[in-house]
Formats: C-alpha cells, sequence, structure tokens
C-alpha cells in the first residue's frame, strides 16, 4: 500500500470519528495485518486483507454513530 492510500483512508476515519478515535480503530484494525511492519512494506494479498478490514471497521462504527445520533437526538 502507497504511503498516499494510507493517507486517503486516515482522512476519511478521522473526517467520520475525529482524530482519536479515528486513528484508533485504524491502529487497532491494522494490527492483526500489519504485525510490526509498515503499511508500505505489505504485499498485494495483505493491502486488500488490510483495506477489507478497514471497511468493515468503517461501516461498523459508522452503523453505532448513526445509532448514538438518534438516541440523542429523541
Amino acid at each position: 500500500m502507497t504511503v498516499v492510500k494510507w493517507n486517503e483512508i486516515e482522512k476519511k476515519f478521522t473526517d467520520r470519528f475525529g482524530w482519536l478515535e479515528g486513528l484508533e480503530y485504524m491502529t487497532s484494525t491494522s494490527r492483526d495485518v500489519l504485525k510490526y511492519r509498515s503499511v508500505y512494506e505489505l504485499n498485494s494479498n495483505e493491502d486488500y486483507l488490510l483495506i477489507k478490514k478497514l471497511r468493515d471497521k468503517y461501516k461498523e462504527e459508522a452503523k453505532c454513530l448513526e445509532k448514538e445520533k438518534a438516541k440523542w437526538s429523541k
């Protein structure tokens, strides 16, 4: 994965969830794929797996965020 692609994903997470939570979600999700390596050291299969896991986490947390907003707006 290129650093540019990683930064694009990071921007989407931080715009949606805030700086601290967005970075926490990204790092906690990516730990099992990265395993003490940098994002630019991944092969294409690991790259795909990481993006899939990040996409799933984003959708999961976005649903939770929407539920919280709906709960508080009542």
